[in-house]
């Protein structure tokens, strides 16, 4: 009997080819009509720790990791157990091994899955692991042409010959699987235009909608693929991306584009993050738009540079000193990205101000089928005229007025302007007097008092007095329970929050209207968002938190046996 989905993992030393084998599967599936996640175990060596590729195909979108997978692969042994602990599995699990590669090891073996034996390594040298590919597509009942069409495109860069040598291990694979009688077809999908994209890649697209021109970064796990991925692409549209020597000189590298006029993105995580803190607060007070992206890792200091945690809240709301207005978001999922990101740049260009986007590592790194979004945000841009005429000096920081004031591009006659991190007059002067220092403050505030993030403050689904809030990585899983729940005749609701800060006070009121108890999960030890929400009062303290740290993923099973 075929079923709706199936979830796998390809697993093996670093270098043993798990996440290219993983990468095959989910393409394959992808070009043959399904539905598609895949998630990376993996160390913090280049070459020679642990490694594992969780693939879950299916018939309908995919909003979580599963609660256990169906399918264990194993390229080989060595370093398995350093994460299998972090992987479910069950007595209905079944385990594929090469005898030729030893026993199970013990961290899997406690299972009690079935063990089926399947020779993998002789003739296919340091391509087993696209052997196995070929086999487990054949049974969950890709073609063959799908397969080979997925090998190719993972493959694109290595040459024809390379091409060549995997397409032939993959279809050796395809044959071998007929020596294996095990039920994983899956049910035929219904085919229709997607997208087959990373949570990194979301983001990057986003920002290029709404119009980023200018990239200052430097390299950080799990970052570093969002500005690959974006470099070429920046280029073809007229855009630059610069490598800083650190984060500081990147950062500010961002924020002088910006100064000249051109939209600009620097894109960090934690480490990174708090290194920058300084040259945000020059962008609050010089009131410059920026847009940083942080792509969240568990911490603090290097912490696991390759694992999720959603513990940089506190910094991304409070972590600049003085009154130093912004806004943070927080895209909901792979396809959220794009328009968290695009929208990210309008109100980062519309209010002259910072907007944090906090992403994390389960959205970033992870490879998703996706419906092509269908909605974007409505632009906003940058006010760059509206000055008085005639006068003798030009108040790029005047006030009594609209808070955010005229910004003038740069050589600009009779219009220009210094961009002061010093407290300063209406023209950009230093000044140290009480009175101006307040008018200003009182001047930045009022543009973030005024932001209404309308439709974009974040979504509710559902119905119920019972309420689940969520942010980010969390909301998928929370979704996934809330269906369940409802299936089983006991409907919650589910509130994911995009905009963090300012607290979209007022609808987030009325998307909790009624509610008779508030539960709200996130990814860290603290509770940081729990405590926000509370300290603004957007929820009452008797609020339920669960608050765990990472870096293992909320798995959408305890959710629904917590609010059970």
């Amino acid at each position: 009997m075929a079923r709706s989905s199936i979830s796998m993992v390809v697993a093996g030393s670093g270098g043993s080819g798990a996440m290219s084998a993983g990468a095959v599967l989910l393409r394959a599936a992808a070009h043959a009509g399904y539905y598609g996640l895949m998630t990376q175990l993996f160390g913090p060596q280049v070459r020679g720790g642990e490694s594992a590729a969780l693939v879950t195909v299916s018939t309908a979108p995919i909003e979580a990791q599963p609660d256990r997978y169906d399918l264990f692969v194993a390229l080989d042994w060595d370093k398995v157990d350093q994460f299998a602990a972090e992987v479910p599995l069950d007595e209905t699990t079944v385990i594929i091994a090469d005898p030729a590669a030893g026993p199970v090891t013990p961290g899997v073996a406690k299972c009690k899955g079935r063990v089926v034996n399947f020779p993998m390594q002789g003739g296919h040298g340091k391509r087993v692991n696209m052997f196995a590919a070929g086999a487990v597509a054949t049974l969950l009942g890709v073609s063959e042409a799908d397969l080979k069409a997925a090998v190719a495109a993972v493959f694109s860069d290595k040459g024809a010959a390379v091409i060549a040598a995997n397409v032939e291990s993959a279809q050796s694979g395809v044959q071998a699987a007929a020596a294996l009688t095990l039920n994983l077809r899956l049910d035929p999908p219904a085919p229709a235009p997607r997208w087959l994209i990373s949570g990194n890649q979301a983001l990057a697209l986003g920002a290029l909608r709404g119009g980023v021109r200018f990239v200052g970064c430097y390299p950080i796990t799990p970052a570093t693929d969002l500005v690959e991925w974006l470099a070429p692409h920046l280029m073809q549209l007229g855009g630059r991306l610069v490598l800083g020597e650190d984060e500081l000189a990147s950062i500010n590298m961002a924020l002088g584009a910006s100064y000249g006029g051109t939209p600009s993105m620097t894109v960090t995580s934690g480490p990174g993050f708090s290194l920058m803190a300084e040259t945000l607060g020059l962008a609050v007070a010089a009131e410059i738009p920026l847009v940083l992206i942080d792509v969240m890792r568990a911490g603090p200091s290097t912490g696991i540079a390759s694992k999720t945690e959603q513990s940089d809240v506190n910094l991304a709301i409070y972590g600049q000193h003085g009154d130093a207005p912004h806004v943070v978001l927080a895209p909901m999922s792979a396809a959220d990205c794009v328009n968290t990101a695009e929208y990210a740049v309008y109100v980062a260009e519309f209010l002259q101000v910072p907007v944090i986007v906090l992403s994390d590592q389960t959205l970033g790194q992870a490879s998703t089928v996706i419906d092509p979004p269908t909605t974007r945000p409505a632009p906003l841009k940058r006010r760059t005229n509206g000055a008085a005429a005639g006068t003798p000096l030009f108040k790029r920081y005047a006030l009594g007025g609209d808070s955010v004031t005229p910004m003038p591009l740069p050589g600009t006659p009779g219009h220009q302007w210094v961009a002061e991190g010093l407290t300063h007059n209406e023209v950009g002067i230093p000044a140290s007097g009480a009175g101006m220092h307040v008018a200003q403050i009182n001047k930045r505030a009022k543009k973030i008092a005024r932001f209404d993030a309308g439709s974009q403050w974040g979504q509710s689904w559902g119905a119920g007095d019972t309420v689940v809030l969520a942010f980010g990585s969390t909301v998928g899983p929370v979704r996934e329970a809330a269906q369940r729940l409802a299936a089983n005749g006991r409907p919650i609701r589910v509130v994911g929050l995009r905009v963090l800060s300012p607290l979209p006070m007022e609808r987030l009121a009325r998307a909790l209207d009624g509610a008779r108890r508030i539960i709200v999960v996130e990814q860290n030890h603290s509770a940081q968002l729990y405590h926000h929400l509370v300290g603004q009062k957007a929820i009452p303290p008797s609020a339920e938190s669960v608050a765990r740290p990472g870096p293992l993923p909320f798995r959408p099973g305890e959710i629904a046996s917590y609010v059970v």
